[in-house]
């Protein structure tokens, strides 16, 4: 199935230089009315007194001046501007400030004391493209950068598209990775979709140059399955999802997509997910609620586009315009989940040439500013898996709603994400099937009895055969079905189910294989050939290594009578044909079975 082609549509938009800066005022404490060594007389606390309406300010003046307090009045700006607010900025010596504190706080005017905190800036990088990079400040990216721009472990962020241009700003970001498309190790980009997906990811901030990316301590892994004309294959593009796994990606960007789904996709998504993956994928620029594959996946982060901040905009983590849907974007119509949360769709990015545009659109943009902060969550957070990735910034998604709706949570809230708790709990289960002393034989399945998760749901079971992992199940109930036939005597059967989240519960028990069919003969009976009348009687018996089950009388090949010992099997001639044959069948405990020889009589 050919996919989709994804389009980098280049456009002109000019925009302003954004400086992210804002003021925050906490509160400090004061000091008492003692002589202060001369070290504590010289240290400061710089407080806010905010009062009350109408308040007599006098009282308040009087406990300031007692604590060494000194009111600033020197810029009158700055002096209107509090007071504007009924509040006033004050320094006392750190020794004082306590006792001023508590005696403000008993004033009846005074309405709050608190310590002026010295903050500064979010991280604005001197990139010089930066400056038109209002989709940054969409996702609050700055402030996000404050807490961490990708940590000192480089996380891995898979690429799965046209390839990857290593070089200019993007030279020395990448570690291996592979070309599906033409079935050789050099993910070269031959078109440049991939190379601007790889920027918006992973460009380095602040290093003076170019753009900023979302995680500047990321490494691209280029998983090249698109073409020169930005079309491919399902199974190259399932190819490089699996190859990525393998090779230890755990978050996956994929900007592609097709309105066909199809098995090989699915599985290979699926098998991302078992393996705890996040794969991110596009919506869709169709502009409708026509589902786009893998993005219509289950445990897929499917990403629309949403407006930016405004061009030339000064507000720091601006809102006004950013919560609505782009008209090109593919959305949710009513009863459908598969887009989940929104990201910028016109964005600046980097072409395979070094070129820097901006007003290039599409949610194949979106979706790794969403991969991005991912990465950035990751490096705060080495153990989530996929799903505490999405979860997280599911979480931070829904505080910030669409206007337009078609999304599961909203749009993207980096730093309201970083810190959003996973699933700590494991699953529970009751036991396991078969349990212990059971004697089986062959292929049967091995299941979990009254499995349970309380948060994140059942993600995947492994079955180990005396501690070798030998298969897995990802849909419930979670058994595994493996042929034992290779198997002779106890063996060790275990259970590992591990929730969406990572957590694991081990059930296991230890059961006897038995491939082995018992051994049986008649022992009186009869001489074959044989013309009978009356009754009839036939002596038999019967060894097996771990039990006989059962023994059967079969007269013509039928099942006439059943022991579960060696009492002689008894019938009357009248009873039967006047041709018939004689065997008995032994069952071990496994089901194993072996026929006796035959015996032919007449009447």
């Amino acid at each position: 199935m050919k996919l989709t082609k994804r389009r980098v549509t280049v456009g002109l938009i000019s925009t302003a230089v954004v400086v992210s800066m804002t003021s925050v005022t906490t509160w400090a404490l004061a000091a008492d009315n003692k002589k202060l060594p001369a070290a504590a007389a010289a240290t400061t606390d710089r407080l806010v007194v905010g009062y009350k309406v109408g308040a007599d300010r006098s009282a308040a003046s009087r406990t300031m001046s007692a604590a060494g307090a000194r009111v600033t009045t020197g810029d009158t700006t700055a002096t209107s501007a509090l007071s504007a607010i009924n509040a006033a900025h004050v320094s006392v010596p750190s020794g004082r400030s306590a006792t001023m504190i508590s005696a403000l706080r008993s004033d009846p005017n005074v309405a709050y004391v608190e310590k002026d905190v010295r903050t500064k800036a979010f991280i604005v990088p001197n990139d010089p493209s930066f400056s038109k990079q209002n989709e940054m400040y969409t996702v609050k990216a700055p402030a996000a950068w404050d807490t961490t721009t990708g940590g000192s472990t480089p996380v891995i962020v898979a690429v799965i598209d046209t390839g990857f241009t290593n070089s200019y700003e993007m030279a020395g970001l990448s570690v291996p990775g592979y070309d599906f498309a033409n079935n050789d190790s050099n993910p070269a980009d031959d078109e440049g979709h991939g190379t601007a997906v790889s920027a918006l990811i992973a460009a380095r901030g602040n290093n003076g140059k170019g753009m900023a990316g979302v995680c500047w301590t990321c490494k691209i892994m280029p998983i090249k399955v698109l073409d020169e004309t930005g079309s491919g294959y399902d199974s190259d593009v399932a190819k490089g999802i699996i190859y990525a796994v393998q090779k230890g990606a755990r978050i996956l960007n994929l900007s592609l997509g097709s309105p066909q789904s199809s098995k090989v996709l699915a599985d290979a998504v699926a098998y991302a997910n078992m393996n705890g993956a996040l794969v991110v994928a596009a919506a869709g620029n169709a502009g409708n609620t026509v589902k786009q594959y893998p993005g219509a996946y289950g445990d897929v982060l499917t990403v629309a586009a949403s407006n930016r901040c405004p061009q030339f905009s000064s507000v720091p983590d601006c809102t006004t315009g950013t919560t609505t849907r782009s008209a090109f974007s593919s959305y949710n119509k009513a009863g459908d989940s598969w887009v989940d949360v929104a990201a910028p769709g016109t964005v600046l990015s980097m072409d395979r040439f070094g070129n820097y545009s901006t007003g290039i659109q599409g949610t194949s943009f979106s979706s790794p500013i969403v991969a991005g902060a991912a990465a950035l969550i990751k490096s705060r957070n080495p153990g989530y898996t996929g799903w505490s990735l999405a979860n997280a910034i599911y979480n931070g998604a829904a505080k910030r709603k669409l206007t337009n709706g078609g999304v599961n949570y909203g749009l993207l809230d980096i730093p309201a994400s970083l810190n959003v708790p996973t699933d700590t709990v494991a699953p529970t289960a009751t036991g396991i099937t078969p349990g212990n002393g059971a004697v089986k034989r062959g292929t049967f399945a091995v299941s979990p009895l009254g499995l349970k998760d309380n948060r994140s749901g059942i993600r995947n079971s492994t079955l180990w055969v005396n501690n070798k992992f030998v298969g897995y199940s990802r849909n419930a109930p979670f058994g595994i079905s493996y042929n034992f036939s290779s198997y002779k005597g106890p063996t060790k059967v275990e259970l590992r189910i591990f929730d969406r989240a990572g957590n694991n519960k081990i059930v296991s028990s230890t059961i006897t294989i038995d491939n082995t069919a018992p051994a049986v003969r008649i022992t009186s009976a009869p001489k074959s050939g044989s013309k009978l009348k009356g009754k009839v009687t036939i002596g038999y018996t019967g060894s097996d290594a771990y039990g006989i089950n059962r023994y059967e009388l079969l007269l013509n090949g039928k099942v006439a009578q059943k022991h579960t010992n060696t009492t002689a099997f008894a019938f009357a001639t009248t009873a039967v044909p006047s041709k018939f044959t004689v065997q008995v069948r032994a069952y071990d405990r496994a089901g194993n079975s072996r026929l006796s020889a035959k015996y032919s009589y007449t009447r």
